[in-house]
C-alpha cells in the first residue's frame, strides 16, 4: 500500500505506517511509475492530483485533506471514481473558539479603545459577555467549542444548522431557512459556513439590512460566504457596530484595502487556528488520520471525518 506525504510526517509516523505495511512517498521523491499506485494521499497536491486522476487505473481510494473545508478539490470527480475524503474538521476547535471569545471580549471590555489610546481617559461603556447573546451558523466541532466557552462566561447561544436539529450545548437551534427567529435574538453573529455554492454571498446586503445595532460580526468560516462590501456598507452606516474577520477575500488583503482602513475591524489573517506546540494550520492532523487508518486497512471503512461529497462538508 502506497501513501503520498504531502504533508510532513515524524519518525514516529513513519514508523506507524509501516507497520501496517504503508509505504511512503513524497512529492519530491515520487516517481512517474508510483503515481497510479498511490491508494492515500495525505494532503492533497494539485499537480500530482491531477495526474493521479487522469489514470483511469490509479489506486487512490482515500485522501485525507488538511483542512476543514474541502471546497478547493474537484469533489465530484472524485464521487465519480469513488475515492473518499475525510477532513480535518475539529482539528484546530480549541484554539479557533478560544480567538472567537477573544474577539467578543476585545470588544466588549473596550480593549479596542485602550489599543487606540495615548493619553489617559477611562472607557466604562463595556459589556459583560451575558450581556450579549450569540447566534452560531454552524453546529459543528468549531461551533460546538465555541458554544462550551461562551457558555462557560454566562452566555446565551444559539445556532443555525441545515434542519434546526438540536445540539447539545445551544440554548436553542434554528433551520438556516429560518435564521431570522435567532437573528433577532442576538447581539453578535458568527460566520463558521463551509465554503460551498449555497453558502457564497450568504452574508449579503440583504442579510445586514436585517440588522439593526448588531454590535460584532464574526467570520471564522470562509471569505466567499461573506458579501465584504455589504459588512463595510453595514458598518459605515452603524448597523453592525464591529466586525472580527479571520478570512477574507482575497487572500492575502492587498494594501490599502478597505476592511484595513475601518477602526471598527479587526483582522487577524487567517490566523485563528494558531499553536504554539501543534504549530502550523496541520499540527496535529495525523492524530485525525490514525482515527481512520486502522479500520481502512481492515476493511476500508471510515469512523469519522468523512466528507458528503455532494454537500461539500
Amino acid at each position: 500500500m502506497l501513501l503520498l506525504s504531502v504533508k510532513a510526517l515524524t519518525s514516529e509516523n513513519y514508523e506507524l505506517l509501516s507497520s501496517y505495511g504503508i509505504d511512503v512517498v513524497t512529492p519530491d521523491t515520487i516517481t512517474a511509475n508510483q503515481i497510479a499506485d498511490i491508494m492515500i494521499s495525505y494532503g492533497w497536491d494539485n499537480a500530482i492530483g491531477e495526474k493521479i486522476l487522469a489514470d483511469p487505473n490509479a489506486k487512490l481510494k482515500w485522501i485525507q485533506a488538511q483542512s476543514a473545508g474541502v471546497d478547493y478539490l474537484p469533489l465530484s470527480l472524485l464521487k465519480a471514481r469513488g475515492i473518499t475524503v475525510t477532513n480535518a474538521s475539529g482539528l484546530k476547535a480549541l484554539p479557533i473558539a478560544q480567538t472567537v471569545l477573544s474577539y467578543i471580549l476585545y470588544f466588549a471590555r473596550g480593549l479596542n479603545v485602550y489599543a487606540m489610546r495615548k493619553h489617559w481617559e477611562p472607557f466604562t461603556n463595556q459589556y459583560l459577555i451575558n450581556e450579549l447573546p450569540v447566534l452560531i451558523f454552524g453546529t459543528g466541532r468549531i461551533g460546538k467549542q465555541i458554544a462550551s466557552h461562551i457558555k462557560a462566561f454566562g452566555g446565551t447561544v444559539y445556532g443555525v444548522n441545515t434542519s434546526g436539529r438540536a445540539v447539545p450545548g445551544f440554548d436553542a437551534v434554528y433551520p438556516i431557512s429560518n435564521y431570522q427567529a435567532g437573528l433577532a435574538k442576538a447581539r453578535v453573529v458568527v460566520d463558521g459556513l463551509p465554503g460551498t455554492a449555497d453558502t457564497a454571498d450568504f452574508f449579503d446586503t440583504r442579510f445586514f439590512e436585517q440588522v439593526n445595532q448588531l454590535f460584532l460580526f464574526i467570520n471564522i468560516g470562509r471569505g466567499t460566504t461573506l458579501d465584504q462590501d455589504a459588512l463595510l456598507s453595514a458598518i459605515d452606516d452603524s448597523r453592525v457596530k464591529f466586525a472580527a474577520l479571520d478570512v477574507t477575500t482575497p487572500e492575502p488583503l492587498p494594501k490599502n484595502h478597505p476592511l484595513f482602513e475601518r477602526h471598527q475591524i479587526l483582522l487577524t489573517q487567517h490566523t485563528s487556528w494558531g499553536e504554539h506546540v501543534n504549530a502550523g494550520r496541520t499540527g496535529g492532523l495525523f492524530r485525525l488520520f490514525e482515527q481512520n487508518l486502522t479500520s481502512f486497512v481492515n476493511d476500508g471503512s471510515f469512523k469519522q471525518n468523512v466528507v458528503n461529497l455532494d454537500k461539500g462538508y
